[in-house]
């Protein structure tokens, strides 16, 4: 019977491996790789148009819990009655297509809230007689996307990615006694889970760093949010296993726009727990073929660890499903064209000052750049968007800031003084500094802040370091021009703000981290560090004075005028102007039409290999059961 079942899943797997290649044509799948906009808008109650059994009383619940919290745009940290929602469940049909719908509803609201994940552990108990169902008639038919659930993401606690809890407790006593009532639940939970206990003392000694030296680490707090999903996931698992193959085929070969399983995603988080969790729902020959799966990139999962830093995450995979052949490239930049005839980059200064008072030589380190560059006449889209947006790799782009005359002229000094002279600009030593602490701007007009650049530095003992950082609404005005995306990227990315950037030798921003970026410089020099995800920080500090006590940390590059420069998402990055400069930063998502490969799932072109995969032997239950 092992030969037999040995024989399936080896033709199974060929058909898998086929299918990646070829299945290009068929109908897209309903499961999306995007978030749900339950998932996306976490912080907003979704629950409010539910319909169908038990709507009444499940919606009356989710109001009650919501109210309780002042704050629900910032901290989406909300309490059900775990026994009123299940005891509501109980009161209807089971089967009922409508009734799992409204299963479905409330799985993916209280998935949105981190201090509701222990009700979900509650929600898919084998006791209950819809889990099954809900495993096979909505997880098994691929109306469930798991790429909707295994990510581990801050934005339900907004607050915490910026500040320490002392500093959240003194801006506001209410939001923190919200935040302080999911911590209490979770210390209540570690009397009978000391992996939970660990995990919450690492946060809280990490917290009191964070508050002592004004940087933001928050590893350890991802490490506790993605323990407590981990043990959600694992209850998933279970309750799919419990049905059979189908539902777990679904999950484990599901792929999304990029030809990703949902090992590639746990593994560009460097959750290794969740990488851990998914190989060990296969058996331990076939894990070897999913850690060697390749997205449309040819990147595995071991290969996107390593690219953002997680080494250990890499090693667990490499640990479970031995050496993976990557196809992914080492030298990306290599897939551009080739350069034709160099790149004339402008020799203008555009009429600001070029010089670099203050900046010790030894800042600069050898002048290189530690990053992959290219020419703006070797950038083409798809290559980009595939090997360094999708991987998240860097990329300079040198004379990458394309712009008419009349537009570039803006951004001289004549230029900008003539367009948008009587403008207010707001400085601060670091950027939006007063959302930190009380402090005092600078204030004051484009014309007269140019000329506050030329005289800031006569006392360079105690250099004046008020640099504009100013986000650009949808109706500005004078600098409404400086929206605009570049456009090497115009047709190919959603804009999600716009900065204009203004300062003077030794000014700039400290190590911080957001979604995708690219840095126009327009005129001057800038020095920029960048740091993997792993090494993850934001800094509320001023960039100079980071740098007077130990120099630039992370990768170095060298911005000229005229550069492009692409920021991964969740890449730290900070700069320091070397002579006055002036540009812009905007943030971005790929407009999803632009992917290359439609959504898909290896089951639709399979139909559901029973013997595709077999799951959760007894070592396996065994498994989960210690580890959860």
């Amino acid at each position: 019977m092992r030969r037999r079942w040995h024989g399936l899943l080896a033709l199974a797997l060929l058909a898998f491996d086929a299918f990646d290649a070829s299945f290009v044509g068929a109908k897209e799948s309903s499961r999306s790789s995007r978030p749900s906009r339950l998932v996306a808008r976490a912080s907003v109650w979704q629950m409010g148009g539910l319909t169908g059994p038990g709507a009444r009383e499940l919606t009356a619940e989710f109001r009650r819990c919501y109210r309780e919290n002042p704050f629900p745009e910032k901290l989406s940290l909300f309490f059900p009655d775990a026994e009123r929602i299940i005891g509501t469940f109980y009161e209807q049909n089971y089967s009922s297509p409508d009734f799992l719908g409204t299963v479905d509803r409330v799985f993916r609201q209280l998935h949105a809230w981190p201090s509701a994940w222990p009700v979900l552990e509650q929600l898919l108990d084998l006791e209950h007689p819809w889990s099954r169902p809900y495993c096979e008639q909505v997880i098994a038919t691929g109306e469930w996307s798991p790429f909707d659930f295994v990510s581990v993401s801050l934005e339900t606690l907004r607050p915490l990615q910026r500040y320490p809890l002392s500093e959240l407790r003194a801006q506001s006593l209410t939001g923190f006694k919200v935040l302080d009532r999911w911590l209490r639940a979770l210390e209540h939970e570690e009397h009978d889970d000391p992996e939970t206990r660990r995990l919450l003392q690492a946060f809280k000694a990490q917290d009191e760093v964070n508050a002592a030296e004004q940087v933001m680490r928050l590893r350890p707090l991802e490490d506790l949010l993605e323990y407590q999903l981990f043990r959600v996931l694992a209850q998933v698992f279970r309750a799919c296993d419990a049905t059979g193959s189908e539902a777990m085929t679904a999950i484990v070969t599901a792929r999304d726009a990029r030809q990703r399983t949902i090992l590639h995603v746990a593994a560009e988080q460097g959750t290794s727990r969740l990488a851990e969790l998914f190989l060990n729902a296969v058996t331990p020959s076939d894990r070897s073929f999913f850690a060697q799966a390749t997205d449309y990139g040819g990147y595995t999962a071991e290969d996107l660890a390593r690219l953002a830093g997680f080494t250990e995450t890499a090693k667990k995979i490499r640990e479970l499903g031995g050496e993976a052949k990557s196809v992914a490239p080492a030298e990306a930049w290599k897939l551009f064209p080739q350069e034709e005839g160099g790149q004339s980059l402008p020799k203008d200064s555009g009429g600001w000052k070029e010089d670099e008072t203050g900046v010790p030589a030894e800042w600069l380190g050898d002048g290189r750049t530690e990053i992959d560059s290219i020419s703006a006449s070797q950038f083409e889209w798809e290559t980009f968007e595939k090997h360094y947006v999708a991987p998240r790799r860097p990329l300079l782009i040198k004379g990458g800031v394309r712009m008419s005359v009349s537009d570039r002229r803006k951004f001289t000094r004549e230029g900008l003084v003539e367009v948008a002279g009587s403008r207010k600009v707001t400085a601060y030593a670091t950027p939006y500094e007063n959302d930190f602490r009380e402090v005092q701007a600078v204030e004051m007009s484009v014309e007269d802040y140019a000329s506050f650049l030329d005289h800031r530095l006569d006392d360079l003992q105690e250099p004046n370091l008020s640099y504009v950082f100013e986000r650009l609404p949808e109706d500005e005005g004078p600098l409404g021009f400086a929206r605009s995306p570049p456009k090497l990227l115009a047709d190919h990315v959603k804009l999600r703000s716009a900065q204009f950037v203004w300062g003077g030798s030794l000014m700039g921003s400290p190590l911080h981290h957001h979604v995708d970026a690219v840095n126009s410089l327009l005129y001057g020099r800038k020095l920029w560090f960048l740091k993997p995800p792993a090494q993850q920080e934001f800094r509320k500090t001023v960039v100079y004075q980071d740098l007077m006590k130990g120099g630039p940390q992370g990768l170095r590059v060298m911005q000229q005028g005229g550069d492009l420069l692409y920021v991964p998402q969740d890449w730290a990055h900070g700069a320091l102007c070397l002579n006055q400069c002036i540009g812009l930063a905007h943030e971005f998502d790929v407009k999803s039409q632009t992917s290359p490969v439609p959504v898909e799932t290896v089951t639709a072109g399979l139909g559901v290999a029973a013997a595709g995969v077999a799951f959760f032997s007894a070592a396996i239950i065994y498994w989960l059961v210690t580890h959860v």
